[in-house]
């Protein structure tokens, strides 16, 4: 979907078509968005932005709140759809699925009239637009669905894949964040092509066991199967707070209200508490700086997260904006089967 949450809100309410609009926190809280509209983007502002410098880059920015609810259901319908053209659909999150279409006789296996066909229904039925990309792997297609957006389709061909990936940024490649980016930038590589004269085992080197994943999806080459039954891998929870923390003892204090929500969360996602693997923190200063500390731990009891903090911030020497906790689980013969996207 293109600009999911914010194009819900504006398709209820017709005021606010034409205008910049974004979904997160309040200004005066810390707020952060969830995303924005296409004519906000304009501006500079994106997801994952403080509300209040959202607000001073666009005057006229409206931001409205989330409504997680509405947006899951809504959803929900819109998965109804992709599920009259295929049963194979792998949800990556409440707005974004991978739908392997190879053995669908609709349209006569024409993938490309299936995603005009859905984009079709889900403008009519919900008043929303959404974008695609087509390819025969997740890698090509999931570049491809950026291409063109908002309310658009683009398609790439077996044999068009070598030439094409070419040129693509490496920053567009899953696994290839900010740090790898820089990394990259540094060893003069920016494009996939730049990365062509390294073998298998320089990208080892160079990005760890990723190395291996990344010469071959510099490539175009991708053989990961739609899963139709993924697992979760960890779950967490998160406070930006309204005054920040400046003691240890209120620190102290938000953990273990913490742990109460993370302890719901559980038992929301149907996630039982005896396969915790490692645990983890989140830490983010008032200026922005962001740290992340994780221990193995099999028992889930806020002691252990108070113990990983303190082992990790002996004294606030600065302000902190936002905790988080969280949890990995155990191995896959361990983990839940039953894994819910809409129930994050």
């Amino acid at each position: 979907m293109d600009s999911f949450y914010a194009s819900i809100e504006i398709s209820e309410n017709p005021f606010l078509k034409n205008k910049p609009i974004a979904v997160g926190g309040k200004p005066t809280e810390r707020g952060v968005l969830a995303t924005c509209n296409y004519i906000a983007r304009r501006y500079g502002i994106h997801s994952a932005m403080s509300s209040k410098k959202a607000m001073s880059i666009c005057k006229n920015l409206i931001i409205l709140p989330v409504d997680i609810e509405k947006y899951k259901t809504i959803s929900k319908e819109i998965f109804k759809v992709f599920k009259c053209y295929s049963k194979k659909i792998e949800p990556i999150s409440v707005d974004e699925a991978y739908i392997d279409v190879t053995h669908s006789e609709y349209c006569k296996g024409d993938p490309e009239e299936m995603a005009k066909q859905m984009r079709a229904c889900i403008l009519k039925d919900f008043k929303i637009t959404a974008s695609a990309g087509i390819s025969c792997n997740k890698l090509i297609s999931k570049i491809c669905s950026n291409l063109k957006k908002p309310n658009n389709q683009y398609r790439i061909c077996d044999d068009e894949i070598p030439e094409f990936i070419k040129n693509v940024r490496l920053n567009k490649l899953p696994g290839i964040g900010k740090v790898n980016f820089k990394k990259c930038l540094n060893l003069n590589m920016e494009y996939c092509k730049d990365m062509y004269n390294y073998s298998v085992d320089e990208l080892i080197n160079i990005f760890g066991v990723y190395g291996n994943t990344l010469y071959n999806f510099i490539r175009g080459v991708d053989n990961r199967n739609v899963d139709i039954s993924r697992v979760r891998k960890s779950i967490s929870v998160e406070d930006t707070f309204l005054n920040d923390l400046s003691n240890t003892e209120t620190c102290i204090s938000k953990i273990n209200h913490l742990f109460d929500k993370l302890a719901i969360r559980c038992k929301i996602n149907n996630v039982p508490q005896n396969l915790v693997k490692e645990i983890f923190i989140k830490i983010k200063f008032n200026n922005f700086q962001t740290i992340t500390r994780q221990s193995k731990c099999n028992e889930f009891n806020p002691k252990n997260f108070i113990q990983l903090f303190m082992n990790n911030i002996d004294s606030v020497r600065r302000p902190i904006r936002l905790l988080g906790l969280g949890f990995t689980i155990k191995d896959k013969e361990e983990q839940i089967r039953q894994y819910d996207i809409f129930n994050r």
